[in-house]
């Protein structure tokens, strides 16, 4: 699975994490040369690594950003600390 950075405090009210960063890059540029499609799943970290945790991809409209955006919804209970 590949790792992506998000600012887990940018999530939605619904959970949703669409700070989201694949080299230091914005992720949604990245989606088609990395293959990656709604539904995959990915691994989520914050800068300081302190924990990872799974998540699933998809595309859809963002209320907070007024568009349609990639975002990735955890699955807590996949948590893993380090």
């Amino acid at each position: 699975m590949i790792k992506i950075f998000t600012d887990f405090n940018a999530r939605t009210n619904d959970d949703l994490c669409w700070l989201l960063k694949y080299r230091e890059r914005d992720l949604a540029p990245q989606i088609d040369a990395l293959q990656l499609r709604k539904g995959d799943r990915i691994i989520l970290f914050h800068d300081d690594g302190d924990f990872e945790v799974i998540a699933m991809l998809d595309y859809r409209f963002v209320e907070v950003l007024g568009r349609d955006e990639w975002v990735a919804i955890p699955d807590w209970d996949t948590l893993v600390r380090k």
